[in-house]
């Protein structure tokens, strides 16, 4: 069922953030796609709250130094103005080989998300927009209910 909080920006970037932890080793090209509309949905979630709550007492004081210090928000505002201003989401990559003489299979990654990150190899890009977006969903529900009050 379509509803208000269905079509908000933060739950289309949790959808496209589902749909790419989903993806398969060989849907790489679908993972970078939904990756980076994980990105850019998050990152729309911020002038739509500006539109919503500028009004507000506060809220200037609020955008110009809380919001715009966040690391989730720099993380989305970064990620998301390469992607739409200069390339292709900037993802480093795990290279998988096969071992040669070795009786033991080497590891095959079975989800596309195992490829990338951001952070460290550690790390997979899933788990640090992840992190971000929770931040995020964190940072402006708190905003939300101070200015509602």
């Amino acid at each position: 069922m379509v509803t208000y909080e269905s079509r908000s920006a933060l739950e289309r970037a949790q959808f496209f953030l589902d749909k790419a932890k989903a993806c398969s080793a060989d849907e790489r090209v679908d993972f970078e796609a939904y990756l980076e509309a994980t990105i850019v949905f998050a990152r729309a979630a911020m002038p739509r709250f500006k539109k919503r709550f500028g009004g507000h007492p506060g809220f200037d004081a609020w955008w110009d130094g809380p919001l715009r210090n966040d690391s989730a928000v720099r993380f989305f505002q970064t990620e998301r103005n390469w992607v739409l201003k200069e390339a292709p989401l900037k993802l480093n990559q795990i290279g998988y080989a096969a071992s040669v003489g070795c009786q033991v299979p080497s590891l095959q990654p079975t989800k596309a998300g195992d490829f990338y990150y951001f952070e460290g190899p550690a790390i997979p890009a899933t788990e640090t927009v992840k992190r971000h977006l929770a931040a995020l969903k964190a940072l402006l529900g708190e905003a939300e209910q101070r200015f509602l009050a």
